[in-house]
This record gives C-alpha cells, sequence and structure tokens, in this order.
C-alpha cells in the first residue's frame, strides 16, 4: 500500500516543516535546511514491497539535508540507502566522498554516520538497503558511503529499470508470493551492481588487499592507524571501515600477522629463545606474547620450539 504527502493542502508557511517531517518520519531523520527564499513545494510517496521499503520524494525548490552527530545520537538508524536521481542535480557529502550528482545518477549513502546532501529542484527515488545484509553481500560497502556509482559499469542500466518499475508497482494486484520474488530480485540486483562498482579495477588489488600487504612489509616496525591511512592517501576513518567490514581492526590484523611470522620464526629454528621471537616480533612481554600465541593457535610458544628440536 502507498502512502501519498503533498504540501498543496498546506499553507505556504507550513509547506516545507510538514513535507520534511513526512520525510523523516519514513526515512532517515535529518536536519532539512532551505537554500532558496521562493515558496517551497513538494511531495512524498512511500511503499513497502515485501520487506523492502521504497520512497519517491521531489522537492521544487533547492535545499540541504544533514544528517548530523546530533541527530544520531537522537534517532539512531544505520541502514544504507540508494538513492536514484530522477530530475534534478546535487552534491552528496559523506566520508572522504563528494559527489556531484545529476540527473540519472545513482548514489549510495549510510545512515550511521554524518552526511550533507545538498538537492536543487531534484526528484530522488529511494530503496532502504539493511545493514546486516548488505554488510554481508556486499562485503566494504560503508566504504562506499557517498559515492557516486559509476554508470558504465554492468547492472546500472538495469537497475535503474528496475527500481522505475518496483516504484509503480502495484503489490494490491499482485500475489504477496510474487511481491517477494520481485522485491528479493530488487536487492539482488542492487547487491551484483555495486560490488561489480567495487570490481572496476580489478587488475589492481583492493584497497584493503593493499593495506594488509602495506602491514605485513612494515609490521616490525610501530604502527599507527593515521600512518597506515597516510600511506594509503585515505583518512583513518576509512581505514578502520574497510577493516570492521572485514569483520576486525587494523591493529588485531597487524597483530595476527606478528604472530604467523613468529610461529614461522619458531618453525624453522631460527629464534634462539622465546623471549627473543617475541621482542623481534614487537611484543614487550613475554607472558602476552604467549598469550596471545596460544590463543591464536592452540598451543604455547614453547611446544612450537620442542616440536621443531624433536
Amino acid at each position: 500500500m502507498k502512502e501519498h504527502f503533498s504540501t498543496e493542502n498546506y499553507e505556504p508557511r507550513h509547506c516545507f516543516e510538514a513535507w520534511r517531517n513526512a520525510v523523516c518520519s519514513r526515512l532517515i531523520n535529518a536536519k532539512a535546511q532551505r537554500t532558496q527564499a521562493t515558496a517551497f513545494s513538494g511531495s512524498f510517496t512511500y511503499s513497502t514491497l515485501a520487506e523492502v521499503d521504497i520512497a519517491w520524494h521531489t522537492s521544487h525548490t533547492g535545499l540541504i539535508w544533514q544528517r548530523t552527530p546530533q541527530c544520531i545520537r537522537q534517532h539512531p538508524a544505520n541502514d544504507y540507502y540508494i538513492g536514484l536521481l530522477r530530475s534534478g542535480h546535487g552534491q552528496l557529502a559523506q566520508h572522504e566522498h563528494r559527489s556531484q550528482l545529476n540527473t540519472g545518477d545513482l548514489v549510495i549513502y549510510d545512515a550511521a554516520t554524518p552526511f550533507s546532501f545538498a538537492m536543487e529542484q531534484a526528484e530522488l527515488n529511494i530503496i532502504r538497503l539493511p545493514r546486516h545484509a548488505f554488510d554481508k553481500s556486499t562485503p566494504g560497502i560503508s566504504a562506499m558511503a557517498g559515492a557516486r556509482l559509476d554508470p558504465k559499469r554492468p547492472g546500472i542500466n538495469t537497475l535503474k529499470q528496475m527500481m522505475t518499475e518496483a516504484f509503480h508497482y502495484n503489490s494490491d494486484t499482485e500475489s504477496d508470493g510474487h511481491t517477494a520474488q520481485f522485491a528479493n530480485t530488487l536487492l539482488d540486483l542492487v547487491a551484483a551492481a555495486i560490488n561489480l562498482q567495487k570490481s572496476e579495477h580489478t587488475h589492481q588489488p583492493d584497497l584493503y588487499a593493499r593495506m594488509v600487504a602495506w602491514l605485513k612489509q612494515h609490521m616490525y616496525h610501530p604502527i599507527t592507524v593515521a600512518e597506515l591511512a597516510n600511506a594509503h592517501h585515505v583518512s583513518s576513518r576509512t581505514v578502520s571501515r574497510l577493516f570492521a567490514a572485514q569483520g576486525t581492526t587494523p591493529m588485531s590484523t597487524l597483530w595476527q600477522l606478528r604472530l604467523t611470522a613468529s610461529r614461522k620464526a619458531l618453525l624453522e629454528g631460527r629464534a634462539r629463545s622465546i623471549t627473543e621471537v617475541a621482542i623481534d616480533h614487537g611484543f614487550k612481554d613475554v607472558s602476552h606474547f604467549s598469550q596471545a600465541f596460544r590463543k591464536a593457535f592452540g598451543c604455547s610458544p614453547t611446544s612450537v620450539t620442542k616440536k621443531t628440536a624433536a
């Protein structure tokens, strides 16, 4: 069932706030500010296909949506969204991305972190992407928040067409089973299109893999997240998000690399003592090293040296 809101039935002085409230109550709660002094008019349509939330909103004057830290604290939400700009133009800023958007562009944004979305006479189609599902089906999607999708990549034109059909889909005249199938296919297509974006430069290692390789190369030196970020010309937040998408952190990965290297040194008999291998691999405390080693490999460093000696 579709819900439709229009400013036509409101007094001019109430139009913008009523429209903003309609959008925020169904999508993301955010601050909205008009950029023009002219009278505001707009509309908003919301519906659910099976468990997929879709929306269509128009604003005939300029405005800026801001998902601020205060909004996030007061109105927590952590889903992703994909937006298709049907008309108008805009700019989305989130994390390190600053995306200029024109008619026909697709963009990803994330309700869990701050963003700013400026629009000029925009008509926007929106689909909510459940975070728990898309973190699994599209690893690294969080790093794409604020990014405009490359229209030349496979799946984009098909996705635009299916999104158009979704917004005109009449669930009242279709069976629940067919509606669920359509909705699931739509989400699968979104996931495929996003994953194909990330494989654009398949001839190069992806950013996460390059960071892990860099950590391995420098693991014998003191390393901070800021140093890792600077080495790859990204922000520390981007580094943390990329590793979080893999279920880990940069420091956890570093220590795992050090532990793996220490185990190899012990197996190959290249260490004269447990203390030496611990210090060589960044551990200042032998007891801490032994505990971490046992947790990682299920045995003590001493047992490895005994097997090697035998």
